[in-house]
């Protein structure tokens, strides 16, 4: 009797040790969720107990919204549902061991726009939130195993970031800032990153800043294309590249400053040359939020003009732009620079796919710019938004474009970027793109 009532006792005790280690394991808690219909899409926003890794992609037959997180106790409540939503119902279990799902039961396709975390602020949680719209069967099958995040089911017990750092950090991150986690192309993820009150900064930078007392204005880094013994493209008036992107760099900084909304930095303030990763390196070690290159670029044909503004990618979207990313790579043999230990860094980094996040703001921002160079009518390139391996683009945590101002090569667009009142008015045009790129940041703030 006595054996039984103590293996029954230590049976007891094995169990509870059980139950308390899975409580223990199971860290993450889903304390609520919320459904908002806006004229183009549903936001969902997950409330957490802390940041976690995640992933998120639709299925199809029947069609589904699948979100993939470790394990966790789900307290949510009663959730309301929009009524003119695709959204049916929404479920929860587990799915293996260390990783649970949320299944939203929908009534049609829909397309995922964005997916990020929030981290808490201003006694608001730890969120995620889901950007979706509806979409059609022939859409999705496009778009068929597009998945957001960088959760390792294979993986689980890595997936908590509550408190992990990007590699090489050497600051700690706030409470209140996001993790870089997931994008789509196209589409903008822009959660806060600073307790800020006019705009605050985008993303954690693994580098020290440099002493400052902008607390409340974002600081834009303006890199004037070549220079000194790299004149870059020569006008078919005779005017050097790099003088034209120095003059535009000094009247954009100008407008910047004038608006009280801005900090602003210049990669060089002269005829200087400059090799491509110190000017990548000075945005960093300034702790940028913003990097804009300025250029202005030659073709064959004379008669090719207009504007066009670039991000980041490993494919060049066409040939005439990987043959200027190659030009522009390769700016800095002028001076005898060997760019092949610098390029080993960027490659290592750009498999980290939190860069993505950082390139999906880019090509956001590149957006807002055409979209204002359309509405003062500045001439653009039919396809004015391209992308390409640019090296002075690869900063893994600033947001970056690269703007072709003209064409030197076109005797009237050389001309016309000779003179100060059209530089004045492109820009105009940029400093309405950033003021319309940094709304959104405030946008994504009161979430």
């Amino acid at each position: 009797m006595y054996a039984h009532v103590r293996y029954s006792l230590f049976a007891l005790i094995f169990l509870l040790g059980i139950t308390f280690m899975a409580g223990s394991a199971m860290a993450l808690t889903v304390k609520d969720v919320r459904l908002g219909l806006h004229p183009d899409k549903t936001r969902m926003v997950i409330e957490l107990s802390e940041m976690s890794k995640f992933r998120t992609f639709v299925l199809a037959d029947p069609w589904r919204l699948v979100i993939d997180m470790p394990s966790f106790e789900w307290q949510a409540g009663a959730i309301s549902k929009p009524t003119k939503s695709a959204v049916k119902t929404i479920r929860q279990g587990s799915l293996q061991p260390g990783i649970s799902r949320i299944v939203v039961d929908l009534k049609a396709p829909v397309s995922i726009g964005t997916a990020f975390l929030l981290r808490k602020h201003e006694g608001k949680p730890d969120r995620l939130v889901i950007d979706f719209s509806k979409t059609t069967k022939a859409a999705y099958l496009q778009e068929k195993g597009k998945t957001l995040g960088i959760l390792d089911v294979n993986n689980p017990a890595n997936a908590s970031i509550a408190h992990s750092a990007p590699p090489k950090q050497t600051r700690t991150q706030p409470a209140d800032k996001p993790v870089k986690i997931a994008a789509s192309s196209g589409a903008m993820t822009i959660p806060q990153k600073k307790p800020v009150t006019q705009a605050p900064a985008l993303q954690e930078k693994p580098f020290q800043p440099a002493p400052s007392t902008r607390a409340k204005k974002p600081l834009i880094v303006i890199d004037p294309g070549h220079g000194g013994v790299d004149p870059g493209a020569i006008g078919a008036n005779g005017v050097f590249e790099k003088h034209i992107a120095l003059a535009m760099a000094k009247e954009l900084r100008k407008l910047l400053e004038s608006t009280g909304r801005y900090e602003v930095k210049l990669t060089r303030e002269r005829d200087k040359y400059k090799k491509l990763y110190q000017r990548v390196d000075f945005a960093r070690s300034h702790n940028a939020d913003l990097f804009i290159s300025l250029h202005a670029d030659t073709i064959g044909k004379s008669s090719v003009r207009g504007a066009s503004i670039y991000t980041l990618s490993e494919k060049a979207s066409d040939k005439q732009t990987a043959r200027l990313a190659d030009r522009e790579n390769k700016a800095d043999i002028i001076a005898g620079a060997d760019l092949s230990h610098e390029d080993k860094q960027v490659a290592s980094i750009l498999i980290d796919l939190a860069m993505r996040d950082t390139m999906n703001q880019s090509n956001f921002f590149a957006n807002t710019i055409v979209g204002s160079m359309k509405n003062r009518n500045i001439k653009i390139l039919e396809k004015p938004h391209r992308s390409a391996g640019f090296a002075v683009l690869k900063a893994p945590d600033i947001p970056s474009i690269l703007i072709e101002m003209g064409f030197m090569s076109n005797k009237k667009e050389a001309q016309m970027l000779s003179r100060p009142e059209y530089r004045r008015k492109i820009a105009l045009t940029i400093v309405s793109g950033i003021d319309a790129y940094f709304e959104k940041v405030r946008h994504n703030n009161r979430i």
